[in-house]
Order: C-alpha cells, then structure tokens, then sequence
C-alpha cells in the first residue's frame, strides 16, 4: 500500500518554493550555491550559534553573553555575490584572519581608520579591500568596527587578535550595535550581503555553553571539544549548560554511573527557545534540508532546539542529506546511527509525526552502510535514496546540483500526489483538416523513444480520419472531435480537471510540429523552474519567411501585416507583463502540472478564452514559461488566411481582457 502523503502546504500556491536547510559553517556550501541559482526558490538557513572554538571561543568571553559568530560568518560569505567587486572584497574582508604578527599599532592605525577614513597605515591586505568597498558598505562595516573598539576601550580588557577572523569581529560589533541582540545582528549581516536567502539563528539568542558526554563518561566540556580529534567512544549525549563544568565539578563525579553523570548534566541544562523567525521558516517551508556537517555540533543541537517545530511542520519533504564519511564526533557511527541520533533529537524516535521523510546517501559514502541497506528502500517510514551525490572530482565534496536536483523531483512527485502518473504525457493534435497527415503522424510518434523517459504517452489526435497503427500498451493514439478555433482550450481544462498525467502537450495550428522537440520541451521542463514551454517558431529568419509565403502567397499586404501584428503582440506582452515573446501565438506549448496545479481551478476557460488567455493568466500567476526554438514546417496551399486572421484578432483581444487572480 502506498503511503498516504500530506496535502500540500497552502504556502506552496504561491509557487515560490520555500526552503528550510539546516548546517553548520562548511558541510552545506555546495547546496547553498545551487539553490540560490533557483529564482523561485526562497531559502532561509537555520543555525546554531553554540560554537566555541579558537578565537570565537576568545571573542565569547570578551564580548559577555554573546554566542558564536564563525558559522554565521562562513555561511555569509556563502550568501555574497562574486561578481561585484565590492561584494566580493567584503566577502575576502570578512573571511580575513589577522596574522599572528600583528601588533598593538596595527590596531590602533584600524581604530584611526573608522575615525577618519584614512587608509594608509593599514596592514595589507585589509587597505586594499577596504578601499573597494562602496559607501553603501564601507558605512555599516565602520559602524560596526567602531562599535566593537568602542566597548573594547570601555572595558578596558586585552584582546588577543592573533588569528582572529575580522568577519568574526565586525559580527562582533553588529551584535555590541544592536544593543547585544544576536539575532538582529545577523539580521543586519544578512542585509549588508544583500542576498536573497535569509539567515537565522535557530535560538532566541540565550547564552549557553554545549557539552558532550560519552559513553565511557567523559565530558566533553565544550563545542570545541565535540568536533575535536577524540577517542573513538560515542558520544552518548548533549546537554545546553548554563555555567562551564569546573574541572573540580567533574572530578566529585568519579565515582558516579554513567546514568548518575548523565542525570548530573540533566539537572543543570537549560534548553535554548527556538527563535520566532525560525519557528516560522520550519512551519511554513515546501522542504527542510537536514544538511551536512559536523553532526554534535552544527546539526543535532539545532534539531533539539527546533524539534517541536518540525513535528508542526507540513512540509512535504524532510530529507536528510547523509555526510560522506566519519568525522572525529562520529568515528563509529553508521548511516543508521545518524539517522536514529537525529530523530531522537527531533524527539521522534520512530518518527511518528514525519520529521523525516528522504534520507539522500552517496553511493560513495565511506560511513557503514551494512545496519541500514539490509531495511531495503524503507527505514522507519523514511524513503532511502541511494545515488551520486558527490562531486565527481572530489569525492569528499556533496555536488549540490544532483541533490537539489533530487530534492525538487522528490517534491513534485509529492504535489501530483500520484507517483504513477509522474512521467506521464498527454499530447493533443491538433490535425486541423490535414487527415491524409495522419499516417505520418503516427509513424513519427512510434519512432519517437517514449519508453525509456514516460512510463505512459496518449497521443490524441483532433478531427482525425483513417486507420491508425498498432501500438504497445504503453502508448496511445486517441480519437477527439473538438470543434472551434481554439480546439485545444477545452481540452486543456480537461486536463486540469479530469487526468493524471505531469505533462500536456498541445500541437495546433496550420503547420507541423516535430515529436523530438517535443522531447526537448519536456527535458527542460523536468531540469529546470520553468512551469510550460512555448516553441518559438521565429526563431530562424528562413523558417519565419517561409511560414509567411506558404500561408500568404503573394498577398504581400497581408504577409506584412500578419509579420507586423506577431511583433505587435510581443511588444504588448512586454509592457504589459514584463516577459518577452518572440513567438506568442505559437500552437506548440508543454505545460507541467506540479508546477501550475495550484492554479488550476483559477485559470479561465470559458467559449471566450484563447491560448494568449492561458498564457496571460500563468503569467500573472507568477509561472515562469520558457521559449523553446522548435521546428515549423508550413504546407503551399494549404494554410488558410481567414482562420490565421480571425485567431490572431481573437487572441489579441483576450491578451486586453481582464481576468481576477
């Protein structure tokens, strides 16, 4: 039996995709990059702010209560455009790790500089890229470092700048600026890089210290312990403190069972509040991304903090995406011992309520994979995926594109709510009074390799007469008597309402459309956002003027007029709605039914409505709708100038009618 999948999220009729991922500093960069080339997605990154190590952990304890900065500094410099060259200084600026050479007057001379502007007596290559900053950035990073140096001077206090990351330090300054609100400086971090994803920490900013316990007891007093090289013991749990654990406090517990250390750190934890905004994002996301990393530190704390979040959640998938080989907090952990340490820190161990639903493994993955290929294709409900999800190149690199790739068919599949009917295709034909083609028709769509792409392919064939040929069962070649200048209007709500099928192909008109650029349309379609695909007959000069002669002969009037009136039509599409045709009235369209299903009932189809009338309306229903070159073969002789003028006249009144979203 199958399993019942929840209904779509009612954030998902917007059609922009929202994209909920979890990670730490590094694991998830390669995913972020491709997701942020999706121009209808909305990606928001959810992070914890429990890291200690190095110069974070010194920053931590200089600038009192505030977490830690480094993931949210990497994780920015993710998010900034490489192509600008001030974003791109700012993103080496915050990348930038003071040396260990640096002196007192070094600092002094950047004090000086926030002051006065002058950038000659800094070291490089700090000078160089602070000049390449415009004032839209140079003013808020000021701002920033002067804030820090400020409270710096006021307390009076060393700090020891060897190594420390000045990204880290003008976070730093953000949060000092924000009156010590963590989460309105990375708020304010996320617009100085102008990016489109959203970055939040996935607390309400409470300051805590996170240990680790293993199963022979040791404690890992810290989260620079936890990612630390260790010994191979498990780490049996984490805990949120208050207070760092003295040394002398862990040695009276000598003599205490693990369960008594255990209960020891219990009583002493205090569990972070998840963040608003980030309650927000989980509740209202089409997909959450478990992604990859350091599991005891970047990845597991947050599931704890968010876990009731994610139990609320109806986002259609919950896929975790598996690391690629032990790291020193999970030396002895299978891909199942992951799975189950995440589910129980999302407080569903059997998951129950559906936190998770894919789990993504690398067919290269160097963790034991033995516990979980024995559950087959289902653990605990969740659907294993097994493929290439690694670089080729570098194999210890996640190649993002194959799991976006992955991640939005998963999500499709989940809209449909029918797997089965997933790669299906219903073409119509419009045949338009040309039935000695049939035979022609026929013999290229059984040449046409349908099988190894569509499990089902129904060609339907309007005002057809004749035999047609025999076909596998697979395949089917389908009478329609549709009468009307737009025969295929109705039969594209049908589609809507009455079938299964992910993609509709109309083909209409006094011409001829080729099946294998059919196969194009609906390639693109299947790697790409757009909804539908238009085939743009005009895209070769020979092949426009040749249309023009075979439908006009030597009626040059009429030629010019009708070449005049399709470049009219673009032009008014282009004012009206911002999108540029070449070819609006083309009678070869491919639609995507997961990506304009959640309009379907919307669209207008009505004895007035007309294929510019469809177009307007996916359009306005923010569909992207990409144009496709296709081949356009018109017969002398055959075409008839009436019918091409009265439709032509019909969609451009529609294309000014008015229709309500």
């Amino acid at each position: 039996m199958k399993d019942k999948l929840k209904e779509p999220s009612s954030h998902f009729v917007s059609h922009q995709t929202r994209v909920a991922l979890f990670c730490g500093g590094r694991g998830s960069a390669t995913i972020i990059h491709e997701l942020l080339h999706w121009p209808n997605i909305h990606l928001t990154l959810i992070v914890n702010a429990y890291d200690d190590g190095l110069s974070t952990g010194a920053l931590r304890e200089f600038v009192t209560q505030m977490l830690g900065p480094s993931d949210f500094r990497k994780n920015l410099s993710y998010l900034l455009d490489p192509f600008s060259e001030g974003q791109y200084a700012l993103k080496e600026l915050l990348e930038f790790r003071l040396p260990q050479t640096i002196r007192q007057e070094d600092i002094s001379n950047l004090v000086h500089f926030i002051k006065t502007e002058k950038l000659t007596a800094l070291i490089e290559p700090v000078r160089s890229l602070l000049a390449q900053l415009n004032q839209e950035l140079l003013v808020p990073v000021r701002q920033y470092l002067n804030a820090f140096f400020t409270y710096a001077e006021d307390v009076n206090l060393q700090f020891d700048y060897r190594d420390c990351s000045l990204g880290n330090i003008i976070f730093a300054g953000a949060y000092l600026d924000k009156n010590n609100n963590f989460n309105a400086a990375a708020q304010a971090m996320g617009k100085l890089v102008s990016s489109r994803a959203v970055l939040l920490n996935v607390s309400q900013g409470e300051n805590r210290i996170l240990v680790g316990l293993k199963e022979d007891g040791q404690l890992l007093a810290n989260e620079a312990q936890l990612v630390s090289p260790q010994s191979s013991i498990p780490i049996r749990g984490l805990y949120f403190l208050n207070h760092p654990v003295s040394a002398s406090e862990w040695e009276s517990l000598t003599d205490k069972s693990i369960v008594g250390k255990e209960n020891w750190l219990k009583s002493r934890e205090t569990l972070p509040g998840i963040s608003h905004e980030a309650e927000k994002a989980i509740t209202e996301a089409d997909v959450i991304l478990f992604g990859p990393g350091t599991q005891h530190s970047s990845l597991l704390p947050s599931y704890r903090i968010a876990h009731q979040a994610l139990q609320n959640s109806p986002a259609l998938i919950k896929a975790l995406v598996m690391n690629l080989e032990p790291d020193h907090d999970i030396q002895l952990f299978s891909t199942k011992d992951i799975i189950d340490r995440a589910l129980f820190y999302m407080n569903d161990p059997y998951n129950l309520s559906r936190v998770m639903t894919h789990i993504l493994i690398d067919t290269f993955c160097t963790l034991d994979n033995t516990s979980l290929q024995q559950e087959g294709t289902k653990y605990k409900n969740i659907r294993i995926i097994y493929d290439t999800f690694s670089n080729h190149v570098k194999r210890k690199v996640h190649n993002g594109r194959e799991i976006v790739r992955k991640v939005l068919h998963e999500l499709e599949s989940a809209v449909i709510n029918d797997t089965d009917h997933a790669s299906s295709v219903d073409i119509f034909f419009d045949i338009d009074k040309r039935s000695l083609a049939i035979h022609a028709i026929c013999e290229e769509f059984i040449e046409t390799n349908w099988k190894n792409h569509f499990l089902d392919v129904q060609l339907a064939i309007n005002q057809a007469r004749g035999d047609k040929v025999q076909l596998p069962d697979s395949q089917k070649i389908i009478d329609e008597n549709r009468e009307g200048d737009f025969p295929e209007i109705q039969y594209f709500s049908d589609w809507l309402n009455d079938k299964k099928s992910e993609y509709l192909v109309l083909l209409t008109g006094d011409g001829e459309y080729r099946f294998r650029d059919v196969m194009l349309g609906i390639k693109l379609l299947e790697q790409s956002h757009f909804g539908a695909v238009f085939g743009s007959r005009n895209q070769s000069r020979l092949q426009f003027k040749t249309s023009l002669q075979a439908a006009y002969g030597e009626r040059k009037l009429l030629s010019k007029l009708s070449a005049a009136a399709a470049f009219f039509i673009s032009a008014i599409f282009s004012i009206r709605f911002g999108v540029i045709f070449s070819d609006p009235l083309t009678g070869f369209r491919i639609f995507k039914r997961s990506r304009i299903a959640h309009r379907a009932n919307n669209i207008p189809v009505h004895n007035k409505a007309t294929p510019i009338t469809i177009a307007k309306y996916l359009i306005m229903s923010n569909v992207e709708i990409a144009e496709l070159p296709v081949n356009y073969r018109t017969f002398s002789g055959f075409t008839d100038p009436q019918s091409r003028i009265r439709r032509g006249v019909k969609n451009l009144v529609s294309l000014f009618a008015r229709h309500k979203l």
